[in-house]
């Protein structure tokens, strides 16, 4: 994956660094809508959803931080589902 692949609001992201989105290209291909779509009730991802309504740039934000957990673990698969619910 090159930089040019990655999601608008991914490449102008504040929250991740470049080391982070180095990980980020470092996958095959992105996960598709089932994958995505899995971790909605698991109960963080839920709790993130739910805190924000309504409030879409503070749910992108928050998602973003999780995803930038996740990274630092090395579950770079994981963290693009949650940057992409």
């Amino acid at each position: 994956m090159q930089f040019s692949d990655l999601p608008p609001f991914v490449k102008v992201s504040s929250v991740f660094t470049e080391e982070e989105l180095q990980q980020l290209l470092r996958v095959e291909q992105l996960p598709d809508d089932i994958e995505i779509d899995t971790i909605r009730d698991e109960p963080e991802i839920f709790d993130l959803l739910n805190a924000f309504i309504g409030d879409e740039n503070s749910r992108l934000t928050h998602l973003q931080l999780y995803a930038q957990m996740l990274l630092k673990r090395g579950e770079v698969e994981q963290a693009w589902k949650v940057i992409l619910l």
